[in-house]
């Protein structure tokens, strides 16, 4: 049974919209209060293989090249219907809003800080006690912490609006939100920085705001 594969949020516009789905199918807009919720009618959610993927982020990519904001989708996202398009999406709405003039404009930026050192683990405190709450905020906080990439932070720090952040293992990933005006200016001054720090970093992008989706 066919299905409709679930891409993005886009604020609502007009037009036809020229770019291939992951199957190689037409993409349309499903208008949802004042959203628009780009989908494919696919035969089958793709599977998430490394064509795929790398299909799905061409597409992204044209589509946040075309659109002055976007909300990327989990890959693999699908619903049976308009109505359960409409009912996943209305609830959100407003929130969806808020997340589209936050990316507005922005591309993501990752840095990726190779030789961290987990840092060891003191015990979190609960974070149902109110007494212990702050520790528990600084613990997480101090768990978290890449104290290499600080003095890189603080040279680009004028151009970052939004700040994520993962480990695994010794690589930290670090994902800016950034204007897309700025790109090049914030690369220079990470890539100087990094150099004088004697900091090894790979930083890669403008990519769609992936990361500042906040998965909905």
């Amino acid at each position: 049974m066919p299905e409709i594969c679930v891409y993005a949020i886009a604020p609502r516009q007009s037009g036809p919209i020229r770019v291939r789905g992951v199957a190689g199918e037409t993409l349309r807009a499903i208008p949802v209060g004042r959203l628009d919720v780009i989908v494919g009618q696919v035969r089958a959610s793709p599977p998430p293989t490394a064509t795929s993927l790398r299909r799905y982020d061409r597409m992204m990519s044209a589509l946040w090249r075309r659109m002055p904001a976007l909300l990327p989708a989990r890959f693999g996202t699908t619903a049976r219907d308009e109505a359960d398009v409409e009912g996943i999406v209305g609830p959100r709405e407003r929130t969806l809003r808020r997340r589209l003039r936050a990316v507005r404009g922005r591309a993501q930026m990752i840095v990726r800080i190779v030789g961290t050192e987990d840092s060891p683990r003191s015990p979190i405190p609960d974070p149902r006690s109110p007494i212990r709450g702050r520790s528990y905020l600084r613990a997480r906080q101090r768990e978290h912490a890449v104290p290499a990439f600080d003095p890189l932070r603080a040279r680009v720090r004028r151009w970052v609006r939004e700040e994520r952040m993962q480990k695994r293992g010794n690589v930290a990933s670090i994902y800016h939100l950034i204007p897309v005006g700025c790109v090049d200016r914030y690369r220079s001054a990470l890539e100087a920085a990094a150099r004088e720090a004697d900091v090894r970093m790979i930083v890669s992008g403008p990519w769609p705001p992936y990361a500042f989706a906040d998965t909905w």
